[in-house]
């Protein structure tokens, strides 16, 4: 979906909803593999733990391509770092994930992909100042 013809921040939406339905559609909300796995054996199961890290960095590079395609058509901020969103595009992934398997309606879901999405508008942007330390 990511890669298909259209505007980038549509074919977003459009992935990020595909994973919800998903998710949603499980009689047994049993969730992503991989979202469970390192949730669960991350820090137990080294094997488990970097075939999870392999398949969240070719997630995130794929999301740093979208963003990088987005800031070249002028649908996303060009000031912005491609791998800074490529990363918050991932942990997106990984909440709406955890969080449809206990969403009792997509409503708070959608929101959060509409917000999500939203967000990378170049009018959106405004610099931040953010640093580990200064929390």
């Amino acid at each position: 979906m990511l890669e298909e013809p259209g505007p980038v921040k549509a074919r977003l939406r459009k992935a990020l909803g595909f994973l919800v339905e998903t998710d949603l559609a499980d009689p047994d909300r049993r969730g992503c593999m991989a979202v469970n796995t390192a949730a669960e054996l991350a820090a137990t199961d080294q094997v488990a733990t970097e075939l999870v890290q392999r398949m969240f960095a070719r997630t995130e590079d794929a999301f740093r391509a979208l963003i990088e395609e987005g800031q070249r058509s002028g649908e996303i901020a060009p000031e912005r770092d491609p791998a800074a969103l490529g990363s918050l595009l991932l942990n997106t992934v990984v909440g709406l994930r955890l969080m449809a398997r206990i969403a009792e309606s997509p409503d708070l879901l959608v929101q959060v992909i509409d917000a999500t999405v939203d967000s990378l508008s170049p009018e959106s942007f405004s610099p931040g100042s953010f640093s580990p330390g200064s929390l």
